[in-house]
């Protein structure tokens, strides 16, 4: 009985691991969270400034929750960046780093060149607000507010600038 359970707690612990790592590849755009408006956490800039609710951010926007251990993370980050720095004056971007020392994080961004909002969720409420385990996590809203579009796992630009375009309704 007990390699049994000491097999079971392998093989879940395993689960959770390639979840949060963005490995399972789900996208769940338009999921059940779409039409809802973002939990009212609070979240801190990432240099110790000022801190905010999430529900305070005001459409359009795309947030991003993100870790320095997701190689999803890192992968995405700098096409996150090209899509800002090519539609800023369209839509917010904010990242949201959770649960890591605001010093990691910050070398993490300069090392892959992020240049918009960056926000520390150290206790990870998030992340549980949302109702995922998974890392990177995407939420697109519209000029309303409303979540339009919440994606699991990695975004690349032209992702990322589809789903900015239905969040502002434009047709492709």
């Amino acid at each position: 009985m007990r390699g049994w359970r000491a097999t079971a707690a392998v093989l879940v612990l395993t689960g959770a691991v390639l979840s949060a790592c963005g490995s399972s590849g789900d996208d769940t755009s338009g999921s059940d969270s779409s039409g809802d408006r973002l939990p009212d956490v609070e979240i801190t800039e990432l240099d110790g400034g000022a801190k905010i609710s999430l529900a305070d951010i005001d459409g359009p926007a795309v947030v991003n929750l993100w870790a320095t251990w997701c190689a999803p993370c890192r992968r995405e980050i700098p096409d996150f960046e090209a899509v800002h720095q090519a539609r800023g004056d369209e839509v917010r971007f904010v990242g949201v780093n959770v649960g890591e020392d605001p010093a990691r994080a910050a070398e993490f961004l300069a090392d892959v060149g992020a240049t918009y909002d960056q926000y520390l969720d150290s206790e990870g409420y998030v992340v549980t607000e949302l109702r995922t385990s998974t890392m990177p996590v995407t939420v697109v809203l519209g000029p309303d507010g409303v979540i339009t579009t919440r994606h699991l796992g990695p975004m690349d630009q032209n992702d990322l600038n589809a789903a900015i375009d239905s969040a502002l309704g434009i047709d492709n």
